[in-house]
């Protein structure tokens, strides 16, 4: 019998993608652990996050387990980690006290962890994952920019900062400034020749593929290119696990 479960939680999207990729880590997570694994999403599904989270409490309970780890799979603290996912959390635990008595002779044990930015090794990941792809030459001219969404509330941004600070790059936003437009002019300015693009995003999706589209106009004038996203299904699964021990 398994001693643990695990609840992977995405943001989600109407984009179907966005599912199947949560569907690809748990079936990797899985592979690599002998906890009893599942997910869900907080927005582009037919079920609330409450009603997934309920829905995965009822199968482990009739196994046998009654503590279940919840990873929120977000690279940065907004208001889905700090207040969306707890709430959501909440409710599955109200409810369930009330639909399967029967099935809770001690509590059910939810455990919220961190969220997956928060793991030490991500700068050590992004600035490999830059590294992988600058050329040795004319190291001088060449630009780094890390791309995040992007939060309005105050100091918010400040990890992204920080992040790209240790990646020696310079930070930008879809959301809010400095986007991405305002840092490629910066760089211009300073007689950069290369930039290189990381987008700080989970997986590729609308707006890996919006972000593209910004740095199209730019090929006529400088050297461009835009990475893929910098954690593999491999790396994430490796990092939740170490989380959920």
């Amino acid at each position: 019998m398994k001693a643990a479960a695990l609840f992977l939680v995405t943001h989600g999207s109407s984009d179907r993608r966005s599912w199947l990729a949560l569907q690809n880590l748990v079936t990797v997570a899985r592979s690599q652990s002998d906890l009893y694994i599942s997910g869900g999403c907080l927005e582009g599904q037919e079920l609330s996050l409450s009603q997934q989270l309920e829905r995965f409490a009822t199968e482990v309970l009739q196994v046998g387990i009654s503590e279940i780890a919840i990873l929120p799979l977000f690279l940065l603290e907004g208001v889905h980690v700090s207040n969306d996912i707890p709430e959501q959390v909440a409710i599955a635990e109200s409810n369930l006290q009330t639909t399967v008595p029967d099935l809770l002779p001690n509590k059910l044990i939810f455990r919220t962890m961190a969220h997956l930015g928060k793991a030490s090794q991500i700068p050590s990941l992004l600035l490999h994952h830059f590294e992988k792809y600058t050329e040795q030459s004319n190291l001088e001219k060449q630009g780094r920019i890390l791309m995040a969404h992007g939060s309005r509330r105050a100091g918010a941004n400040q990890v992204v900062e920080e992040l790209a600070k240790q990646s020696q790059a310079i930070a930008a936003y879809w959301g809010v400034e400095p986007k991405i437009e305002t840092q490629i002019e910066n760089l211009i300015s300073q007689g950069t020749n290369k930039v290189t693009v990381l987008p700080y995003f989970l997986t590729e999706g609308g707006i890996t593929e919006a972000i593209a589209n910004k740095l199209k106009p730019y090929s006529d004038r400088i050297q461009i290119q835009q990475l893929p996203v910098p954690l593999s299904n491999v790396q994430i699964v490796d990092l939740a696990l170490k989380f959920a021990v």
